[in-house]
């Protein structure tokens, strides 16, 4: 345990550097940072999909009684799959926000009437319930309005967190070190 405990902290200057500079480009770039994520799903999905045919061919080459018929179908499903991501991701991603922020509208309309349905109670007090509510509402509809320029600002909170956590994890190492 001991020894896992100092090869994580051994590396952890790597791992701020990793942070760090994905959260400077997650902060300034984000678009890239998203286009290259999908790139790099799509082409590790179809590499493994070519590998599975070609492995699948040549067993089928080997071995004509054995049925790889299943295997290379699988393997071209792959590839299909590939491009699906390549060519879909950004439209399902830009719709994400938009589902959500349909959620939070409805649930802030919930919180609302909630919060005004207790007004029967002698010492609640509603409005805590309501602001809420309609926060709720009024952040759900920036999602709506504007889904994918809220996806980005998503991650650009996303990046300036890593930078954060990078600066943190610094100065903690250097305070254990000296410890």
């Amino acid at each position: 345990m001991q020894q896992l405990y100092s090869t994580i902290r051994r590396y952890r200057w790597l791992q701020s550097v990793v942070s760090l500079t994905l959260g400077v480009f997650l902060l300034l770039m984000p678009n890239l940072v998203v286009t290259s994520v999908i790139y790099i799903i799509a082409a590790y999905i179809a590499a493994q999909g070519a590998i599975s045919l070609i492995a699948s061919i040549r067993a089928n080459h080997d071995n004509p009684v054995q049925d790889n018929r299943p295997a290379i179908a699988l393997s071209i499903g792959m590839l299909i799959i590939a491009l699906l991501v390549l060519f879909l991701a950004k439209p399902l991603l830009s719709s994400l926000p938009f589902i959500l922020g349909l959620i939070l509208i409805f649930t802030g309309i919930s919180r609302t009437a909630n919060g005004f349905t207790r007004k029967e109670y002698v010492n609640v007090t509603p409005w805590p319930m309501v602001v809420y509510g309609v926060l709720l509402i009024l952040f759900g509809v920036v999602l709506v309005i504007n889904p994918f320029g809220s996806l980005m600002i998503l991650f650009r909170f996303f990046g300036g967190t890593l930078i954060v956590m990078a600066i943190m994890d610094f100065f903690a190492g250097r305070y254990y070190r000296q410890a």
